[in-house]
């Protein structure tokens, strides 16, 4: 009995002292920084007597800190350089943060510096930047032993646009960035070569989610280098001047992580669903060295009216270093997904493409064959067109021999998808409850309104009937596609 008390006691003891050891471990209460216009960086930055300027209230702010922006215009080119950060508006304001892009000092809007994880951009209204808009930093090429990097980001609610290249950069180790509910636009201002609306190269587990992403110079979001588990979903991508969505594309070698990816594979476990990819010169969506990738439910229209496919297999260089292996994709599914061609430099391109070269000692686009079903295919015009490259499995034909050459793409069918005025699938489509349908337990799939998916899945990003139909494009004033 005495020993049980003596444990009981020793037992209170350990606990009391692990609850003190919480309690002194706690944050301090976030302090929020206020900053206006009509401010002053000598003021206290309150509600009453707001700060001036950005810059001023960065360098006030500690670990956990909230930063509030009344409504009006201020000036970017700053970098957050603390730990969970919130930089936001005032509540039914919207505040501006802007950099020219023609000066090389001012480089980006914002920088996330390399101890900067946790942040949070909320309501922002972010336009220009010499190369981007908001970029992310990582040491990854800065020769020391151990990796920091800018992670567990988040970017919502938003206008980015007008950057001198891309508008959003996610560097190598940069982690968990989720971007949600943007309007991203206008890339490529300075520079059109390279100039994506979000360009990932290796950042894992980056959530791309109700976004709008239109007029972009080049490619409307990749994630190359090796990025592994990243989602792209319920995205409307209208007008890229490349590609719709890439997932990999071509990345110098020493980009890559080759203790996680020793193949170099551009993509892992990549996911683009339920997406409304429109009017792309090339590829809606690429697939680039990608392993198990998953391509489901997207409606893609008008798309690689400049060359590639609706649906592309590319391939990457790595700057042609013989050294460093240039992998076909591999085990990528492809169902439910909806193509209409009616533009008629887009009927002509093949709905589905494998890319050889024989350059760097000769490649292919993927290894084996894809794993498809259920999609929709509708040339204006023409027969649905399909394409291997590769010298092993020659093809150039229609839907039922390119079936018979997949041994797959069972359940799919071609002809007028029946669209509605916003890209919805209207009352007697034939790709109502022609879908496959996928599941897992204790998850619920949902379309591209945000209605859940049930019984049999429809074709395309529309499940017909299920949630309030959205706008194509999205009412003015809108940030993502709601």
């Amino acid at each position: 009995m005495q020993h049980r008390a003596r444990a009981g006691r020793r037992s209170a003891a350990i606990l009391a002292f692990l609850l003190l050891t919480v309690v002194c471990s706690l944050p301090a209460l976030a302090a929020e920084w206020l900053v206006a216009p009509n401010g002053n960086d000598g003021a206290g930055g309150t509600l009453q007597a707001p700060f001036a300027t950005l810059a001023r209230a960065l360098e006030a702010a500690g670990p956990g800190d909230i930063i509030t922006l009344r409504g009006g215009d201020y000036a970017g080119g700053v970098t957050v350089r603390q730990p969970d950060i919130t930089i936001r508006s005032y509540p039914g304001e919207t505040a501006a943060i802007s950099a020219p892009i023609d000066n090389e000092d001012l480089d980006n809007v914002i920088r996330f510096y390399v101890n900067a994880s946790g942040c949070r951009l909320q309501g922002l209204d972010i336009s220009g930047g010499y190369y981007y808009a908001i970029k992310t930093e990582s040491t990854w090429d800065w020769g020391e032993d151990s990796l920091q990097a800018a992670s567990r980001l988040t970017i919502e609610d938003c206008r980015i646009h007008g950057s001198g290249r891309d508008c959003i950069k996610i560097v190598p180790g940069c982690d968990d960035v989720t971007i949600r509910r943007c309007e991203i636009f206008d890339s490529g201002l300075r520079y059109d070569g390279n100039a994506e609306g979000i360009d990932n190269v290796n950042g894992d587990r980056m959530l791309v989610q109700e976004c709008y992403i239109h007029d972009t110079a080049t490619t409307g979001v990749y994630a190359k280098g090796g990025a592994m588990d990243c989602v792209i979903e319920r995205c409307l991508i209208m007008h890229a001047g490349a590609l719709g969505v890439a997932v990999g594309f071509d990345t110098s070698p020493e980009w890559f992580d080759t203790g996680v990816n020793p193949g170099y594979y551009e993509n892992i476990g990549g996911v683009v669903r339920n997406c409304i990819i429109i009017d792309t010169v090339y590829a809606g969506i690429g697939i680039y060295a990608a392993k198990d990738a998953q391509i489901y439910n997207n409606t893609l229209v008008n798309v690689a009216k400049g060359g590639h496919a609706a649906l592309y297999f590319g391939v990457p260089f790595h700057d042609w270093d013989a050294s460093v292996p240039c992998p076909a994709s591999v085990n990528v599914s492809l169902r439910n997904n909806l193509v209409q061609q009616l533009d008629p430099a887009a009927a002509a391109a093949p709905m589905v493409s494998i890319r050889h070269t024989d350059e760097h000692l000769g490649m292919d686009g993927l290894a084996g064959m894809p794993v498809m079903s259920n999609n929709r295919y509708h040339a204006q015009g023409a027969a649905a067109r399909f394409q291997d490259g590769r010298p092993a499995s020659p093809y150039n034909g229609d839907l039922g021999g390119w079936q018979g050459h997949i041994g797959g793409d069972s359940g799919s069918s071609q002809g007028d998808p029946g669209l509605d005025q916003d890209y919805h699938l209207a009352a007697g489509s034939p790709c109502i409850d022609a879908g496959h349908t996928y599941s897992q337990a204790g998850v619920t799939y949902y379309d591209y309104d945000g209605g859940a998916r049930s019984g049999a899945f429809d074709i395309g990003a529309d499940e017909y009937g299920s949630g309030q139909a959205l706008a194509v494009p999205p009412p003015a004033g809108a940030r993502g596609i709601r």
